[in-house]
């Protein structure tokens, strides 16, 4: 995902009198849980009309958004004009409202803090339902790709070609693309498997792979790992991902990207992302009726720039497992 920063210094100068103030709507629960920490403070260090990145001083990320956007467990939806918050303001809490250096203020009073409870595995799909599903929801994603990110390592999905032949890449892709198409490739063996420690070891090369706030590789890392982590979760029995700890890689991986990109990685590992993921992985394990493929696809992928079709290329990629087991049961 491409942002443009606004590098300004602060202005300590300008009167509150004159600055903004605007209600929080809706707060993600993880950045509830940063803004009641005791003495919140922190730094912008992104600001952009979509987002505006929060470092808190304890080394965590909240970000702040205009109502637009998809809800995030770190996000905070406010209508709050984005062009007054500019890299370098300082942030913290007074009483019930978030400060900013330059005099706006956010009341926090009476917001809504959203959380995704854990799927339930008491009505979950059948193996064989979830199958199918993948079949649409890849068939869906092949159809509606475009742009230059990993989803054009779509195509190989459905094949169980393990030739060493090397990507065939549009003559105008990007080396870090094409670099990354090529990894996702070797990485397919050990996720039709279900080798989740071999992935974690190959997966290092992506990370911090490709360029923005959250590099291409990150994002189809992370993409991957929320689905490894609900489909255990849903169906433990089932074993589709060897146990494997993610979080050495976790650890590893924090020198190798940027902070923001990091955390966002982190909380998908741990099942945890934006509004339009939640709703396929319901969607996608619920014994309910036929799964609106393309829907979802368009939800997802209106993430970011790139971001949406590197983490959906991800979740693909975490689904393999069930497609395997369905395979190797039949043979």
């Amino acid at each position: 995902m491409t942002l443009t920063t606004t590098t300004s210094e602060p202005d300590s100068s300008t009167s509150g009198s004159n600055c903004p103030h605007a209600q929080v709507g809706i707060i993600g629960a993880k950045a509830r849980e940063c803004l009641g920490a005791p003495e919140f403070a922190g730094e912008v260090v992104v600001a952009t009309s979509m987002a505006a990145y929060i470092a808190v001083d304890t080394g965590d990320i909240v970000a702040v958004c205009p109502p637009s956007q998809q809800l995030h467990p770190r996000s905070l939806l406010t209508d709050l004009d984005l062009s007054n918050v500019e890299v370098g303001q300082r942030i913290w809490i007074e009483g019930k409202k978030l400060s900013f250096s330059n005099g706006s203020r956010l009341d926090l009073t009476g917001s809504r803090v959203w959380i995704r409870e854990p799927i339930s595995a008491a009505n979950a799909a059948t193996p064989q339902q979830l199958n199918a599903r993948f079949d649409d929801l890849l068939r869906a994603a092949k159809e509606l790709h475009q742009g230059e990110n990993l989803g054009l390592a779509l195509p190989f999905f459905d094949s169980e070609d393990q030739s060493s032949e090397r990507v065939v890449m549009p003559d105008n892709a990007s080396p870090l693309v094409s670099a990354g198409v090529q990894q996702i490739r070797e990485l397919l063996p050990n996720c039709r498997s279900g080798n989740l420690g071999e992935v974690l070891e190959l997966a290092r090369e992506l990370i911090g792979l490709g360029h923005g706030l959250t590099p291409s590789g990150d994002d189809f890392v992370g993409g991957l790992l929320f689905m490894a982590h609900h489909l255990s979760a849903v169906y433990p029995a089932q074993l589709w991902w060897s146990e494997a700890d993610t979080s050495p890689f976790l650890s590893r991986s924090r020198a190798m990207t940027s902070q923001i990109s990091h955390a966002l990685m982190a909380d998908l590992a741990n099942g945890q992302s934006h509004e339009s993921l939640h709703d396929l992985v319901d969607d996608l394990f619920s014994s309910g009726p036929d799964v609106d493929a393309e829907k979802h696809v368009r939800s997802v992928t209106q993430i970011g720039q790139s971001s949406g079709w590197d983490i959906l290329t991800g979740m693909l990629a975490g689904l393999l497992p069930v497609v395997y087991k369905a395979t190797e049961s039949k043979s």
